[in-house]
């Protein structure tokens, strides 16, 4: 009898899921935390808070988004079509757009709340600097992430698994999948609602349209785990600002 262990089949994909989480933990470790505010040298070129959040993190999660994606990905016909090579250029292009938005906001952000004010002083430096910290390295990253998790989405939407989840995989897939979506809230239910709940609106809407599309839920177990997490994160968060706006 061959012993497949507590995470059964789908071992890698709960492992990845759990390093998915661990990122999650890791950034709320290095924003929140003062142990991160010491300076590099030399010159105090960056905090360790921004080194964290420009490199180890974000290359921590582009690999396990990588794993994830040989992991739904097989040897299929579909792997010889236009759309797949199409869909993994898609992926290179969105995981050089989340690094570089990565090192751009980090080192202006930095510099903005060193020697801006937050984007409160106007001078022709300090408004570029802002522009870069909370504009335009908003809208990169956002634009890589999607493209990361569209191209996952579809991956697995040509290449169902041909074995599907029990029931201890979606119980571990879904409390990866709830720790996610509650960071998810925890980072835009208390700030202004900007790009970012709307890209997480558009990844739910359409992580649920391909699951009922399939109807098979068992064989797309990182489609349900975007499903889960972001109708946590963006349900839970809408609502929150709608009470909030009501108590106003």
């Amino acid at each position: 009898m061959i012993k497949i262990g507590i995470f059964g089949r789908m071992k890698k994909i709960h492992l990845l899921l759990t390093g998915l989480s661990v990122t999650i933990l890791l950034l709320s470790l290095n924003r929140f935390t003062s142990f991160t505010l010491s300076y590099l040298q030399p010159y105090d070129f960056l905090r360790w808070l921004d080194f964290n959040a420009m490199i180890p993190i974000p290359l921590l999660s582009i690999l396990l988004y990588y794993f994830l994606l040989r992991e739904v990905t097989y040897e299929s016909s579909f792997k010889k079509t236009k759309l797949y090579i199409f869909l993994f250029t898609l992926f290179t292009v969105g995981v050089y757009l989340f690094g570089a938005s990565s090192g751009n906001h980090e080192v202006t952000n930095y510099l903005n709340t060193r020697f801006c004010e937050r984007g409160t002083i106007d001078s022709p430096l300090c408004n570029i600097i802002a522009y870069n910290d909370d504009e335009f390295s908003h809208l990169i990253y956002y634009l890589g992430f999607v493209f990361m998790n569209v191209v996952l989405l579809l991956m697995e939407y040509n290449m169902p698994r041909k074995k599907g989840m029990v029931k201890k995989d979606y119980i571990f897939v879904s409390l990866n999948a709830l720790f996610i979506g509650l960071g998810i809230f925890a980072n835009l239910a208390f700030e202004e609602i900007g790009i970012d709940l709307y890209v997480f609106g558009f990844l739910m809407v359409l992580s649920l349209y391909l699951l009922y599309s399939k109807k098979v839920v068992s064989k797309f177990p990182i489609t349900y785990y975007f499903a889960v997490s972001y109708t946590i994160g963006v349900v839970g968060t809408s609502i929150f600002k709608l009470i909030s706006n009501l108590q106003v």
